[in-house]
């Protein structure tokens, strides 16, 4: 299949794999972009330098991602560099690899499709409109130039075309879909007894000599590395949360009610009559009583707007000019308005555009925020502010302290806080605060281990900042035995009852060898039995476990039981009684192609995996 990936795009293989590629970066919004700087970086791909500006502007692109969809969930652990700059990197070597791969196979870019994706995009949006000026600002704060960019918005339309070849190839054949409709609907029916946990209790021989061999026999599974206990000074916002000046809230909060203050409405709508230059008064008044006169029998007034009104834009819409709260329209208009109840039609009011006859259709009285609920709001935003103002200065103070100071207790005394210690934590493993890397990072730093300086101030998320000092070096080592007991204690619990079901497994299988049933076996055993009858693999009445052992069975299997974990307390010993070949016509025609749609999925991951590692191996891969 790789052979003929190699020559060219001919075959509908070589489409069917680039298209799973090009959909895996273009639809999941896998980006890269090309910066300038040195020839030597993160990784090299071919010809190509993967910068580590480059890779690092695609982890904090990860990073944002990250908190943009998990928000307030998310672990902050999770978006420590370390952790994301693996995948981050892969991603960009594959990117670079299929690009070669793109280029290779005569596609490339269209220069009208990159205009337009630039033109189109929404970042260099200004007032609603692309902006070039904000374009080329956008590009240089990212250290990038208008050719670098369009280069890259060249790749990726490379990459769409690609997917875009392959938009209808055909992923499955006839025959896998068969054989996957065949699995889907097939039928088992299953026994299983429940044992208890207790059942398996065997830790009479799990005493101090077994223990103390265990712990002998097996020194690498204790080995601990290196670690450190540090002293440390903590920072955060809660500290400064101090309540409010009143005189300020009280002053903001008048504002805001006036601010926020939403005056009374009314709805209205008009008739408007404009003399035209060659029109009499005679006859400009013989118009303004004709309206008059037909308002005044209650003719309806939208009607009569629609017939009489020379203000086209309202005339349509049965003369309704929306709402004003008494400063929208000119003060003669205003002061009728005022004078009129809902419902009521005024006499002709003159201004400069004409005359006038205004209907009120309906008011709406003043309305206020509820003063706790600006008082909550404004209190909250001063207490903010003044956390944060506050929380800077003592950061501000605590760096000058921790540079000029030995140790931490002058810093603490001076700033009103507590020196803390921390548990033992290694380079690659801490609690606490010291899941973060920068704080481990920074306690094995030369300067803070080996000169034993303080550290600087280390900024954390949620507004936390922290400075150490060590306090104690533990060499690398074994874990005392003392520390490891429990764990040992239940590894050896843990064997003995695998020994005791691989027991128990034997005798019931020698029971069915000789020809008893799997109910016979509960009752002598007093164990609870179960069956099920015609279940499929979407079964949800079986456990998962036991659902999963009856169909990893082969179908002739049905005359012995295997073991699987039910839940903390029992396991199950789980029987394929029998296989029933299910029908196709079983399925409705959704079902059908949904099932479809996931073989697909499964088919185009693995073809996309092999195609990426034959890329990688044929490639010039260098990873720094």
């Amino acid at each position: 299949m790789l052979q003929s990936m190699r020559e060219g795009v001919k075959s509908p293989w070589v489409l069917v794999v680039i298209g799973l590629i090009v959909l895996s970066f273009v639809l999941t919004g896998a980006e890269s972009l090309t910066f300038g700087g040195a020839q030597s970086g993160a990784a090299k791909v071919n010809d190509r330098e993967i910068s580590f500006n480059e890779l690092q502007f695609a982890i904090e692109q990860q990073r944002r991602q990250l908190s943009e969809i998990y928000g307030d969930q998310l672990d902050p652990s999770l978006l420590d560099d370390d952790l994301l700059r693996p995948g981050v990197l892969n991603n960009l070597v594959d990117r670079a690899l299929l690009e070669d791969y793109a280029t290779t196979l005569g596609i490339t870019a269209s220069p009208e499709a990159v205009r337009r994706s630039i033109i189109g995009n929404p970042t260099f949006e200004v007032d609603g409109s692309f902006s070039a000026d904000y374009y080329r600002d956008v590009l240089r704060s990212n250290g990038l130039s208008p050719d670098q960019y369009r280069a890259e918005q060249g790749n990726t339309d490379q990459l769409i075309k690609l997917e875009s070849i392959i938009a209808d190839a055909d992923f499955i054949t006839p025959v896998e879909a068969k054989a996957a409709i065949d699995v889907v609907v097939e039928r088992r029916d299953v026994r299983f007894l429940v044992v208890p946990d207790t059942a398996l209790s065997a830790t009479s021989d799990i005493d101090d000599t077994a223990i103390t061999a265990f712990y002998d026999a097996n020194p690498g599974l204790f080995a601990q590395p290196e670690r450190l206990s540090v002293e440390y000074i903590e920072l955060n916002p809660a500290q400064y949360a101090l309540p409010v000046d009143e005189s300020e809230l009280e002053a903001q909060l008048a504002d805001a009610l006036a601010d926020y203050e939403t005056k009374a409405q009314s709805e209205v709508a008009h008739i408007l009559l404009i003399q035209e230059d060659d029109e009499t008064d005679e006859a400009y008044a013989a118009r303004i009583d004709e309206v008059g006169s037909r308002l005044a029998a209650e003719e309806d007034f939208a009607a009569v707007a629609a017939d009489a009104s020379d203000d086209i834009g309202s005339s349509f819409v049965g003369g309704d000019l929306g709402f004003t709260d008494g400063s929208v329209f000119p003060d003669a208009m205003e002061d009728a308005i005022a004078s009129l109840d809902v419902g009521g039609v005024s006499s002709p009011v003159m201004t400069d555009a004409g005359t006038h006859f205004i209907l009120v259709k309906s008011r709406s009285a003043a309305e206020q925020v509820p003063d706790d609920l600006l008082r909550a709001e404004i209190t909250e935003s001063l207490q903010a502010a003044q956390t944060q103002r506050d929380l800077l200065i003592a950061v501000d103070q605590l760096r000058d302290l921790v540079f000029t100071s030995s140790g931490l207790a002058t810093a603490a005394e001076q700033l009103g806080l507590s020196v803390s210690t921390s548990q033992p934590f290694s380079r690659d493993e801490g609690e606490g605060l010291f899941v973060e890397s920068s704080l481990r990072n920074a306690a094995f730093s030369e300067d803070v281990l080996i000169d034993g300086n303080n550290s600087d101030v280390i900024e954390l998320s949620g507004s936390r900042f922290v400075a150490l000092a060590v306090k104690e070096r533990l060499p690398e080592g074994i874990k005392p035995l003392a520390e490891v007991r429990d764990g040992i204690e239940a590894q050896l619990a843990s064997e003995a009852k695998d020994r005791a079901m691989t027991t128990l497994v034997d005798e019931v299988n020698a029971s069915l060898s000789a020809g008893e049933t799997l109910e016979s076996v509960s009752s002598a055993k007093g164990y609870e039995w179960r069956v099920e009858l015609a279940a499929t693999r979407q079964n949800v009445n079986l456990p998962s476990s036991v659902l999963q052992s009856a169909f990893s069975k082969r179908s002739t299997d049905t005359e012995t039981v295997s073991a699987v974990r039910l839940d903390d307390e029992s396991y199950a010993l789980v029987q394929l009684a029998r296989t029933q070949a299910g029908r196709e016509d079983t399925m409705v025609g959704v079902e059908r192609d949904a099932l479809l749609r996931e073989v697909s999925d499964v088919s185009a991951s693995l073809l996309r995996q092999e195609f990426m590692a034959d890329l990688k191996r044929r490639g010039d891969v260098v990873i720094r």
